[in-house]
């Protein structure tokens, strides 16, 4: 494994092939949680460490597993050993805006930028390709032409993290993850605008709905455009930790009160944490999200902090079935998939023999 800051995705798919016996390494660029946990941690603090890294581990890999952002890894191990490379794509700039959009910004003369070469060319580029939604992957593979095997392998949590011995109650509305104020989504930036909770929590405060949040952030700038009088802005917490004090409240929030294309596309990691705290999922303004609520029956979709309020009392129900069906949707039960994948890559070549399992499809145009 490969990841630039250690992000919770990688980990997730790490620990779940090591309790199914692998041998598994992890390369970061940070110092991250759970690196004690792997066959060895590698530390690289700039690019030329990064290379050396990958050509000290070449000689036992089976596969280079890169997660992004950045994808530039995918360029690293291509030009540096023979190994096969899985890009597992977390994020991409062409989920963060329309090419209408976009077109429009830069007619206006603003920057904007939704076309990056380091995306492109490294996608292209690799092997195979992991994505974490459907939705999303149809966004990127269809833009970019990318022809190689691809597979949807959820951000799910390994059940080793699931929640059992809940914490003290605390209700309210949930938000864990990304989080930027509003002076960090303008300009060039103004695509990030779909992880500005500012204008819900002022919301959530006109309607006396508690909202709570787990930005895992700090600082002067953060906490005055998130003040107390607009939420509760909780301590930045460590993975298992945060399981935790998810599990107090009463509802876990995917999308906005607006709409933006980012949302959309997105099947992300807090959708599965909350499962895993036993909490359940509200989506709004979450396409992809709220098709996943609906079919399994683990939350509700609704249009407004209105409409939330008005069917509150639900929760009830929807915690039920979230905690009678989670286990379904476990990293654990994902895996194996994974490995099926891994399997049919050789030295440079993608083999199609799960072509005629069903198993895994490739995209071309």
């Amino acid at each position: 494994m490969i990841s630039g800051h250690g992000c919770i995705r990688a980990h997730k798919m790490g620990l779940a092939l090591l309790e199914r016996g692998h041998d598994v390494h992890f390369i970061s660029m940070k110092l991250c949680g759970f690196h004690e946990q792997y066959k060895s941690f590698a530390l690289a603090s700039d690019v030329e460490q990064l290379l050396h890294t990958v050509r000290a581990y070449a000689g036992i890999a089976d596969v280079f597993h890169v997660h992004n952002e950045p994808s530039w890894f995918v360029t690293a191990v291509k030009e540096t050993c023979d190994v096969p490379v899985v890009l597992d794509v977390h994020d991409s700039y062409l989920a963060r805006s329309t090419p209408a959009q976009a077109d429009a910004k830069l007619e206006a003369g603003t920057a904007h930028v939704r076309v990056t070469t380091e995306e492109r060319n490294n996608f292209q580029l690799a092997d195979a390709l992991v994505f974490p939604g459907e939705r999303f992957r149809a966004t990127v593979s269809d833009e970019f032409r990318l022809p190689q095997p691809a597979i949807v392998i959820p951000s799910a949590v390994p059940e080793r993290f699931y929640q059992y011995k809940t914490l003290d109650w605390h209700g309210g509305l949930v938000y864990e993850g990304k989080t930027n104020t509003p002076a960090e989504c303008v300009g060039a930036s103004e695509f990030f605008r779909y992880c500005d909770y500012t204008a819900l929590a002022e919301q959530a405060t006109t309607l006396g709905l508690d909202f709570h949040l787990y930005a895992g952030r700090k600082g002067e700038a953060f906490r005055k455009a998130y003040s107390f009088d607009k939420c509760y802005v909780h301590d930045p917490q460590q993975f298992p930790d945060l399981l935790k004090v998810i599990s107090r409240h009463d509802w876990g929030l995917v999308g906005n009160v607006y709409r933006t294309p980012e949302w959309d596309a997105a099947m992300p990691n807090k959708l599965f944490e909350y499962m895993a705290a036993g909490v359940p999922v509200v989506a709004m303004n979450a396409a992809d999200c709220a098709e996943f609520i609906e079919r399994h029956d683990i939350g509700i979709v609704v249009d407004s902090l209105e409409e939330l309020c008005a069917r509150w009392g639900e929760h009830r129900v929807k915690r039920n079935n979230v905690l009678r069906l989670r286990k379904r949707f476990s990293m654990n039960r994902y895996v194996s998939a994974l490995e099926d994948f891994y399997a049919n890559l050789t030295p440079g070549v993608v083999t199609g023999a799960m072509y005629q399992q069903g198993q895994i499809k490739a995209f071309a145009r």
